[in-house]
């Protein structure tokens, strides 16, 4: 006999929630700290500071210096450079929608990284999750989305991928410190380049803004992301972006009171089924 199972580790429960709910505020953070500071310098002091506390965490000043470490601190800081400069021509929910390609891209690279063959299944909340964000964006994605903003953001979406799966390449590999060391030399590379374009004004939202993209969506949330992808399957972790629209949606109903409109909770219905999807699974029942 066969049974059905929707397939959540309760550990995967309780780190999804926390990033869930930091993640529904990063993108309206990022792009207010913008607005007093170029890509590069506001990128560069976050990973600083988000190394230094890390370090110091584990008190102890040594970072790991193998090839897919610095691969992993390369492509983390790609996506979040591509991110941070996309965000000047997008809005946030734009960024968002574009952002949330990432699992279908990261999963025909894992199978060529890691030799990790997603399920069909997998595949196919991926992709009705994606079309649940393609109707769910119906309601503010407008004419003002500019192509370099659309590709700089879908370049972000497909690093944001390739150092997913290098967080499960390197599972075994001490997390803090793998952590830590990501966030050091991407904070070197930002700064490398931050003569290219250097712009800083120092306010009290400023240092709001850095703060919480250093702390909460920072180390926290990378921390939690890391700790998702070392669990289980690339396609099973990717699709669980599928939450956020989601949880923003609830918040700002908790916030106004207000129903969003049909499209988007259609949308909605569309990524939890993804998601549902994806870690659907037949299990053997014992037969007694």
């Amino acid at each position: 006999m066969s049974r059905t199972r929707f397939f959540f580790l309760p550990r995967t429960v309780s780190y999804l929630v926390p990033y869930l709910l930091i993640t529904t505020f990063q993108y309206q953070v990022a792009k207010d700290g913008l607005s007093y500071s170029s890509p590069f310098v506001l990128m560069g002091l976050r990973y600083l500071i988000a190394s230094l506390l890390l370090f110091g965490v584990i008190r102890s000043f040594r970072p790991i210096m193998n090839k897919d470490t610095i691969l992993l601190s390369i492509f983390t800081w790609a996506s979040a450079g591509f991110w941070a400069f996309g965000l000047q021509y997008v809005s946030p929910s734009e960024s968002a929608v574009l952002t949330y390609t990432m699992p279908l891209i990261s999963i025909p690279l894992s199978s060529v990284i890691l030799s990790e063959k997603a399920s069909a299944k997998e595949w196919g909340g991926a992709a009705v999750g994606l079309v649940g964000v393609i109707v769910y964006s119906f309601t503010f994605v407008n004419q003002t989305l500019t192509t370099l903003g659309a590709v700089l953001t879908l370049l972000n979406a497909f690093f944001w991928a390739m150092y997913t799966i290098y967080y499960r390449k390197l599972r075994n590999q001490e997390p803090t410190k793998t952590v830590a060391t990501q966030f050091l030399y991407g904070a070197l590379l930002f700064f490398l380049i931050t003569p290219l374009d250097y712009r800083l004004k120092v306010t009290s939202n400023f240092l709001f803004d850095l703060v919480y993209l250093s702390t909460l969506s920072g180390v926290v949330s990378f921390l939690l992301w890391n700790a998702m992808a070392r669990q289980q399957r690339i396609g099973k972790t990717s699709t669980l972006i599928y939450s956020i629209p989601v949880t923003i949606t609830l918040v700002e109903y908790i916030e106004t009171s207000l129903m969003p409109p049909l499209v988007s909770l259609i949308g909605i219905c569309l990524m939890i089924l993804g998601i549902y999807i994806s870690r659907f699974e037949r299990t053997r029942a014992r037969v007694s």
